[in-house]
């Protein structure tokens, strides 16, 4: 177990809170799972109920956990968190939270873009042709998304080649390309899954979701990259922190197992 130091510069609390932290993150703690009472920590880490207090209180701010009144505190279901203002790639995000991403590929082709993808992508003439990628993507098993990408093919002829089921597709425009996305647009609207979509998620028909299309670009604007995502809008949270004149957008998403 874990131990509390008091001759440490980390506040008391603070050494709480990581210890719990920890163990909510590692699987020792799971969704649902109720914590001690603050008593009951005390005693184990020999520590005062106003600094159990303040640890549990952090761990809330956090959402990592919640209270519920006369019941007692218990472990949130998982929510990955990422702010909206940097360029993200899936598969890195869920990496440095510890958590197992995967992608299922529905369809990986070569196809001629139709009218609207070709004036994102602004292809002209005989350059036309994308990549048509499309993936279910997975925080530890659970489907999240479904994406819907085009990449122009005279970027990267080769891609449909790829394994795109296991690593990150950043990644390999990245290393294998010298595709470097450095910016990109995302616009989002409130739509329903329809059908299809349900099947794949695992979800009702009818579910409102976000409705999510991001365009890419290299250093020199060039549009490398559109993508089009279905995410269940009960999975699915933004938090916005304003801050004078700036703002700092964070998306959550929760992909608790046994929600439908």
């Amino acid at each position: 177990m874990e131990e509390i130091y008091s001759n440490r510069d980390v506040p008391l609390y603070v050494q709480l809170k990581n210890i719990l932290k920890n163990q909510i993150l590692s699987g020792a703690l799971k969704p649902g799972d109720r914590l001690p009472s603050e008593n009951e920590l005390g005693q184990v880490y020999k520590v005062s109920r106003i600094t159990v207090r303040q640890a549990i209180n952090a761990l809330v701010q956090e959402g990592l956990v919640y209270r519920q009144q006369g019941r007692g505190t218990f472990v949130a279901s998982l929510k990955l968190r990422r702010r909206l203002p940097r360029l993200y790639s899936f598969s890195e995000d869920m990496l440095e939270l510890g958590l197992r991403p995967s992608s299922r590929v529905i369809t990986q082709r070569v196809v001629e873009a139709e009218e609207d993808v070709a004036e994102l992508l602004r292809l002209s003439g005989e350059n036309k042709k994308v990549n048509e990628i499309v993936r279910v993507r997975l925080a530890n098993g659970d489907p999240i998304l479904v994406e819907h990408t085009y990449i122009p093919c005279f970027l990267c002829p080769d891609l449909v080649q790829e394994d795109l089921g296991q690593g990150s597709l950043y990644a390999v425009l990245r290393d294998k390309y010298g595709l470097v996305l450095v910016h990109a647009f995302e616009t989002y609207e409130v739509g329903s899954i329809r059908k299809r979509e349900a099947e794949i998620l695992g979800c009702r028909r009818g579910l409102p979701a976000f409705l999510i299309e991001r365009v890419a670009f290299l250093k020199n604007d060039v549009p490398v990259e559109l993508t089009r995502s279905v995410a269940r809008g009960d999975r699915l949270r933004f938090t916005v922190h304003l801050v004078a004149d700036q703002a700092q957008i964070r998306r959550r998403i929760d992909f608790e197992g046994d929600r439908k």
